[in-house]
């Protein structure tokens, strides 16, 4: 389980491209920032040194252990997502890369109504996820636009969809999604 085996991970040690890119065309480069699923901490640490006040929150004890020997300027906090503990409206933006593509279904509804209410009014949610394009067969669950569009668009407004990758340290990169999405007010 994924629990234990945090140093067996191919985790991704740069800023994730797309994430990175995504920043530059909105020219941020502060606020409030959760990474979710920070597992050791790699995409939290390069955001704080943009600039960016960075949480990183993961399920894993073992994660977060190893990610606060790398950075003391970041707040890690073990927490699950779906029984957070996490501030509403306490961050500008949140980068998910791992996180909501391991979820069963059922509990899909669930993360996308916590990750709205966690988010402060005009936060936007970067989602990194696996493609259905992506052809291994292990892993985790893989999602379309189709998917995508029907569990967010209640409470998000879905700004972009682009087909990428997951770079990192595979020999061959996992094909993903990357979305933009803009919280929505809710009545």
């Amino acid at each position: 389980m994924y629990h234990n085996e945090v140093e067996k991970l191919p985790w991704y040690e740069s800023l994730d491209n797309d994430l990175e890119e995504e920043i530059r065309i909105l020219d941020v480069m502060d606020g409030r920032f959760l990474d979710l699923g920070t597992g050791p901490g790699t995409q939290a640490i390069r955001l704080s040194k943009i600039g960016f006040s960075v949480t990183g929150t993961d399920i894993s004890k073992d994660a977060i252990k190893r990610a606060r020997r790398l950075s003391s300027k970041v707040s890690f906090i073990v927490d699950n997502i779906l029984e957070t503990q996490l501030k509403e409206e306490g961050f500008d933006f949140i980068f998910d890369r791992g996180c909501f593509h391991v979820l069963a279904p059922e509990k899909r509804r669930d993360y996308v109504k916590t990750v709205h209410k966690v988010l402060a009014k005009n936060g936007y949610l970067f989602l990194k996820c696996f493609s259905i394009k992506e052809p291994m067969t292990e892993g985790p669950y893989k999602f379309s636009t189709k998917d995508i569009s029907s569990l967010f668009t209640s409470y998000f407004n879905i700004l972009k969809i682009k087909e990428t990758v997951y770079q990192g340290t595979l020999e061959t990169w996992p094909k993903a999604l990357f979305v933009v999405m803009k919280k929505k007010s809710q009545s």
